[in-house]
C-alpha cells in the first residue's frame, strides 16, 4: 500500500480500538455498533488483500532454477570446448547464448536438448564425468522453469488483483468512518472529553513531505572590470 493508503488503514485500526473502549456507550444492534463491526472486517479483508500483493514467491523460484539451469548449460558447453580440440567442430553443436537475457538462455537450453539426444553425443559428455542421466535432468529442469513462469504469472496476476481490492476495501472504509464520523458528533456533542477522543482516533495522518532541496546560490561572481 502506499503511504495515503496506509495512513488510512491506520486511522482504521484507531477508530475500531475506539469502538470498543466506548462499546458500553452504544446499544446492541444500533448503527455506530454495526458500522464498528463493518470496519473490522474490512481491516481483516485489507490484510489478507495486503499479504496478496507481497507475492514473490514465485518470481524467487523461478530465478534460482534459471540460475541453476545457466550453470549446467555452461558445464556443457565448456566440455563441449575440451572435447573439440580432438574433435573440430563438436562445440560447434553447442554455441553460447546470443545474449545473457533469459529468452537467450532458454532458447539455447532447447538446442542444447536437440544436439545432445543425437546418437552418440551425450556419450561423449558421460566420458567426461557429466551424470548419465544429465540430459533428462536438463529436459526436468527447462519443464520445471515453464511451471515457475506460469507461477510467477499466477503471482503478478493476484497481486494486481489484490491491489484493486486494497482501494476497494479503502474506499468502503472510509464509507463507515463517515458515518461514524456523523454519529460520533451527533452523541458526543456534549462530551468534549469523548469527542476530542473521537477526532484523535479518526484523524488521518498526512505523510511527511520530502525534505526540498536548497536552490542553488545566485552567481556572486564579480563582473568583469570593463575594457
Amino acid at each position: 500500500m502506499n503511504d495515503r493508503k496506509t495512513a488510512r488503514y491506520t486511522m482504521f485500526g484507531r477508530v475500531v480500538t475506539f469502538g470498543k473502549d466506548n462499546a458500553a456507550d452504544f446499544a446492541a444492534g444500533s448503527n455506530a455498533q454495526t458500522h464498528f463491526t463493518n470496519l473490522a472486517r474490512i481491516i481483516a479483508d485489507l490484510d489478507a488483500a495486503k499479504a496478496g500483493q507481497q507475492g514473490g514467491a514465485g518470481v524467487t523460484a523461478l530465478e534460482v532454477l534459471i540460475d541453476a539451469y545457466r550453470l549446467d548449460l555452461q558445464n556443457i558447453a565448456r566440455t563441449a570446448r575440451a572435447i573439440d580440440q580432438d574433435s573440430p567442430g563438436f562445440a560447434g553443436q553447442l554455441p553460447a547464448p546470443a545474449t545473457a537475457g533469459q529468452g537467450a538462455l532458454l532458447t539455447t537450453g532447447d538446442a542444447y536438448i536437440k544436439a545432445l539426444q543425437q546418437p552418440g553425443v551425450a556419450a561423449q559428455f558421460i566420458a567426461h564425468e557429466l551424470p548419465a542421466d544429465f540430459v533428462q535432468n536438463l529436459i526436468d529442469d527447462r519443464a520445471a522453469i515453464d511451471e515457475a513462469k506460469a507461477t510467477a504469472q499466477s503471482d503478478d496476476n493476484e497481486g494486481v488483483e489484490s491491489t484493486a481490492a486494497v482501494s476497494r476495501l479503502i474506499k468502503a472504509g472510509m464509507k463507515e468512518v463517515n458515518y461514524l464520523d456523523a454519529i460520533m458528533h451527533n452523541k458526543y456533542s456534549r462530551t468534549p472529553d469523548k469527542l476530542r477522543a473521537w477526532q484523535s482516533a479518526s484523524h488521518i495522518e498526512r505523510a511527511p513531505q520530502r525534505e526540498k532541496k536548497p536552490a542553488p546560490p545566485a552567481n556572486s561572481s564579480p563582473a568583469p572590470n570593463p575594457a
